[in-house]
């Protein structure tokens, strides 16, 4: 299977690419331009500038999103222009700055960081309640990613993708009292290049973008790849599934760390693309903060 480019827009960080069923469109930023993108059910794309750098954007129940800016989490109006933060992350830390997040199956925010500076295990894993108390999950992270949730939302899963494995854990079923660590779905060597963004489908197989591998890979639940679909890039970054039947594979790319001669050999690279796939995606779980 290979994916089609349907946004040739040249990202230089695409990530945190986001299906918003209250209006069709296709969410992801460009984090190193601090830009917001958005593709219309018609194919017309929106940029929306931002004050500062963001790693994620997913949307609420209530009009607007919940947004992981560098070094915050906020929420936002529906145009990104209203900021209200909901709590500064990591202070102390200021080579770190806010990457991969997903809405829990309660309406929280799983969310974790990233060393962009040093690249050394300082980051770290949260949970912003609907509340919007924040709460330390993991520590001894360096590069956050692969942050999805089971269809029932037993499951948990997560990949440092400088260690990459993709962990899993058991969450309970009255909240957040404690996340027991099972088994692992996937080492590093299972799959092309190292774990970035993921989704889980309606089966509870798990899509990762396999970013340096140039490839998104989908993992049943006993670790087994089932499918493999290539891209004409090396760097794809994240991945939501959209569309009606939520039977459409999104996928963002990256332009950082490629040579003048890559870019040349990968003119699309950067782009956001797509790609059918038989098993859906299960309804998009929206914020409640």
């Amino acid at each position: 299977m290979e994916a089609t480019c349907v946004v040739d827009c040249k990202n230089t960080l695409g990530e945190g690419c986001v299906w918003d069923p209250r209006d069709g469109c296709v969410y992801w930023t460009d984090i190193a331009e601090s830009r917001i993108y958005r593709l219309g059910g018609d194919g017309a794309v929106a940029v929306l500038p931002l004050p500062e750098r963001a790693g994620f954007i997913l949307p609420r129940a209530q009009p607007g999103f919940v947004i992981g800016l560098a070094t915050r989490i906020a929420i936002c109006d529906a145009n990104f222009r209203h900021f209200e933060t909901i709590a500064v992350i990591e202070e102390d830390l200021p080579q770190t700055r806010i990457n991969d997040a997903a809405v829990d199956p309660f309406g929280g925010v799983v969310f974790g960081t990233f060393d962009e500076r040093d690249r050394k295990p300082v980051a770290a894993l949260y949970r912003c309640s609907p509340d919007g108390k924040v709460s330390k999950l993991l520590s001894h992270v360096t590069i956050s990613n692969g942050i999805a949730f089971s269809p029932a939302g037993d499951l948990m899963y997560f990949a440092d993708t400088a260690e990459g494995t993709i962990r899993r854990f058991e969450v309970g079923q009255s909240g957040w009292e404690k996340i027991d660590e099972i088994s692992p779905l996937a080492d590093l060597d299972a799959a092309p290049g190292r774990p970035d963004g993921a989704v889980v489908d309606a089966e509870g197989s798990y899509w990762n973008a396999r970013v340096w591998g140039g490839c998104l890979v989908r993992f049943n639940p006993d670790g087994v790849i089932q499918e493999k679909v290539q891209l004409p890039t090396k760097g794809p970054t994240c991945v939501t599934f959209g569309g009606k039947d939520r039977k459409t594979l999104y996928a963002t790319t990256l332009r950082v760390m490629h040579t003048e001669e890559e870019l040349r050999a990968t003119p699309l690279a950067g782009g956001l693309f797509s790609v059918r796939v038989k098993v859906p995606g299960p309804p998009q779980r929206l914020a409640a903060i």
